[in-house]
């Protein structure tokens, strides 16, 4: 009995792993994003209040 028959009347067929995909060259296999600025680290930081808790 093949798959097809033993599903469920209504049911829709799986995908099919049972062989690999197709070859895929390398290139396209990696990502490119283009990198963005980092952000500044001291940013919204209270400048002030940090100079008056140090104890240097």
């Amino acid at each position: 009995m093949s798959a097809a028959e033993n599903r469920p009347k209504g049911a829709k067929g799986a995908m099919d792993y049972s062989s690999l995909p197709p070859d895929e060259r390398l290139d396209q296999t990696i990502a490119t994003v283009d990198a963005d600025t980092v952000p500044d680290p001291q940013a919204g930081q209270n400048l002030d209040q940090h100079r008056a808790l140090r104890d240097d």
